[in-house]
């Protein structure tokens, strides 16, 4: 039986995201780390074929490689109770995340100023539809975690690294929270398991 491999960068917090799946679903895997820093090795050699982009992460599967962690993260998802039954977190995640993500890694990995504009507005998008829900433990898709929320997790649990306070968004600390106790939570620089 082939183990799946996960090619993946530490810092990266899509990378993160399929880290913490696996680790939630309980799936046996093996980590390949890829130096993107300052390495980029992701943009040479294997990694080309896998991605011709230079995309990570990259989940070898036996028989597929699966690129970016939407694509994994519905993989890994499918045919279990994390399995989201909208799909309208993936715009979110590909879209406004995506922005999200940008400006982090031009404030982190550059001297360039940052315009945030689009993260807050992220961010208060997320909280919105956090508050608006029902129940007392609100989830993105429905009434219980799924993956959507493993994919929106890493870019609220990093806010601060662009100067976006927690404590401005009340749904969204919660759940934060909420993830964080879950049985299985991985940790990643800068997100601790506590507090």
């Amino acid at each position: 039986m082939n183990v799946p491999v996960l090619h993946d960068f530490p810092l990266d917090p899509r990378c993160y995201s399929v880290r913490l799946a696996l680790a939630l679903l309980h799936i046996e895997h093996e980590v390949r780390p890829v130096d993107v820093m300052p390495g980029r090795e992701h943009l040479t050699g294997i990694y080309r074929d896998l991605t011709p982009t230079g995309s990570l992460p990259v989940f070898e599967t036996g028989t597929t490689a699966l690129v970016g962690s939407v694509d994994v993260l519905v993989h890994l998802a499918d045919g279990t109770e994390w399995a989201a039954p909208t799909t309208d977190w993936i715009d979110f995640a590909t879209g406004p995340l995506e922005e999200f993500y940008s400006c982090r890694e031009q404030a982190l990995y550059t001297t360039d100023p940052v315009d945030v504009t689009a993260a807050r507005a992220a961010m208060r998008t997320l909280d919105d539809l956090l508050a608006c829900r029902t129940t007392d433990e609100a989830w993105v898709a429905t009434d219980r975690p799924t993956v959507a929320d493993l994919a929106l997790f890493p870019a609220a649990a990093l806010s601060r690294d662009i100067g976006i306070d927690h404590d401005r968004y009340p749904a969204l600390r919660s759940w934060i929270r909420r993830i964080k106790q879950r049985s299985g939570f991985v940790e990643m620089p800068g997100i601790p398991v506590f507090p």
